[in-house]
């Protein structure tokens, strides 16, 4: 038995030599092994996503900040603001600088004395117009001599018969109240309605002549 299985080694050996013999000869490389690791294809790019549908009711933020931000945008209306309201009055010098606003004509009653003139021709005088129209556009002015007096006497209202003379080149000379022809005759009044006539520049007479000039206020009472 022994003899045998050696001999069936033997025989195995040399078949194993053979074959690798034969794998040499035949110049065949093995198959190659493959790589650690290989690049992956590349993937397209993701699309972006799709916008989501706004709900009736609901602003988009997204537009609502874009809107915000907007420059050209047109701004919000702003609210109307009250005028502020004008100081009133308070010294001579104030109802100087008062131009009329009334549209309303003033009493009649104005009447012109020529030094030339009887009383008959009382209120033919060659500027009685020009005089008038002064008086007029400063009326608010006179009024403010009044109230300046009507803010320390509550109540205070009443006619004012006024008198003016003047040179015939219409320098001012004095203005005065008709006490005996007026309700209202303080000092006070007197006193302001000389400086704001002084302020004034009156008409020439076209005769060269002096006149006076009495004209009637009346000045309704006002609340402070």
């Amino acid at each position: 038995m022994r003899p045998c299985a050696t001999a069936s080694a033997v025989f195995t050996g040399v078949l194993l030599a053979a074959a690798l013999f034969a794998a040499c000869s035949s110049g065949a490389a093995p198959p190659p092994s493959p790589p650690d690791s290989a690049p992956l294809p590349s993937l397209p790019p993701s699309p972006p996503p799709a916008s989501q549908p706004t709900s009736p009711g609901v602003a988009d933020p997204g537009a609502t900040a874009a809107g915000a931000a907007d420059p050209g945008a047109a701004a919000p209306a702003q609210p109307d603001r009250p005028a502020s309201r004008k100081k009133a009055p308070e010294t001579v010098e104030d109802c100087k600088v008062i131009a009329s606003e009334i549209t309303n004509d003033p009493p009649d009653g104005g009447v012109v004395m020529n030094n030339a003139t009887t009383s008959a021709d009382a209120g033919s005088s060659d500027r009685l117009q020009p005089l008038v129209d002064a008086i007029k556009a400063r009326r608010d002015g006179f009024r403010c001599c009044f109230d300046l007096y009507a803010r320390k006497h509550p109540g205070a209202q009443g006619r004012i018969t006024w008198q003016l003379k003047l040179k015939p080149d219409g320098t001012f000379e004095e203005a005065s109240i008709v006490r005996d022809k007026s309700d209202v005759t303080a000092p006070q009044v007197e006193s302001c309605m000389e400086e704001l006539a002084r302020s004034i520049t009156w008409a020439r007479s076209p005769s060269g002549k002096e006149t006076v000039l009495t004209y009637p206020f009346d000045f309704k009472r006002r609340n402070y």
